[in-house]
């Protein structure tokens, strides 16, 4: 795998990532997972994902992507199934978008979104055919975490 990018791009219009946008499901043994994403309207796309273990759910993500003056930023905040965040109140992780292609984007971590301290981690998204959805979780040593593989819903 080529080297991933720290560099933040310049905001651009978000229709660029409307790709992103339905309902996709991965289903394993072990879990079922469920993205959601929006098309692009008040300056915004934004996701929902489920992660289902064993018929219970593990849990929540709620997602939105915008543009800022720092460039296009992705924020997911994380809750428990009780809907408790896993983040403090006004806390939220933080990805700025480094690479685009028509079919393909990365985001990179912000350590912390006050400081917009881009520190590597990232975030894949890749369209590989119009009904796969490729979303790889790759730590900042560059060794990937998560894998999913997500077919659209019908």
């Amino acid at each position: 795998m080529a080297p991933l990018s720290t560099t933040p791009l310049p905001a651009n219009s978000l229709e660029q990532l409307n790709w992103m946008s339905g309902a996709w499901i991965e289903d394993i043994d072990s879990r079922q997972c469920e993205e959601i994403w929006s098309t692009v309207d008040a300056h915004t796309l934004m996701g929902m994902f489920r992660w289902i273990s064993f018929d219970d759910v593990s849990f929540y993500e709620f997602m939105v992507i915008k543009a800022t003056e720092k460039g296009t930023e992705f924020h997911v905040k994380h809750f428990h199934p009780t809907l408790v965040a896993w983040e403090e109140k006004d806390r939220f992780q933080a990805f700025i978008l480094t690479e685009i292609s028509p079919n393909r984007a990365v985001f990179a971590a912000i350590q912390d979104p006050e400081e917009s301290e881009v520190t590597g981690g990232w975030l894949t998204y890749e369209l590989t055919d119009v009904n796969h959805l490729e979303v790889c979780i790759i730590e900042a040593n560059e060794n990937v975490k998560l894998n999913f593989h997500f077919v659209r819903e019908a």
